[in-house]
């Protein structure tokens, strides 16, 4: 997982502030850099499901949290073969990503 160029520490940190503390067009930039890190994985599939699920106004929050939770599961996945210099971060993302998705329950 070629994590290295991606911020996470701004990930988490936007993460752990709140979904609503997140404007609309900020997330979408954060998961544009992502995709290019992860191009050809699912967690690249998911974030694109993500970036139309926050495009579209008429989403429903609903999806909105089945997207992030198959964010977090998947991310928890990639944790395991992540460079262990590394690997506690993507876990601590994992984590934010599935508690974002269910407080959207």
């Amino acid at each position: 997982m070629a994590t290295q160029n991606v911020d996470l520490d701004t990930t988490i940190s936007a993460l752990q502030k709140g979904l609503t503390s997140i404007p609309v067009e900020q997330a979408i930039a954060v998961i544009n850099s992502w995709q290019q890190q992860l191009q050809g994985t699912d967690l690249a599939e998911d974030l694109d499901e993500l970036k139309l699920a926050l495009s579209n106004s008429s989403s429903d929050q609903a999806a909105i949290a089945d997207i992030l939770t198959d964010l977090g599961e998947d991310t928890s996945e990639a944790a395991t073969n992540a460079n262990p210099d590394i690997a506690s971060k993507v876990r601590q993302l994992a984590r934010l990503l599935s508690q974002a998705g269910q407080s959207l329950r």
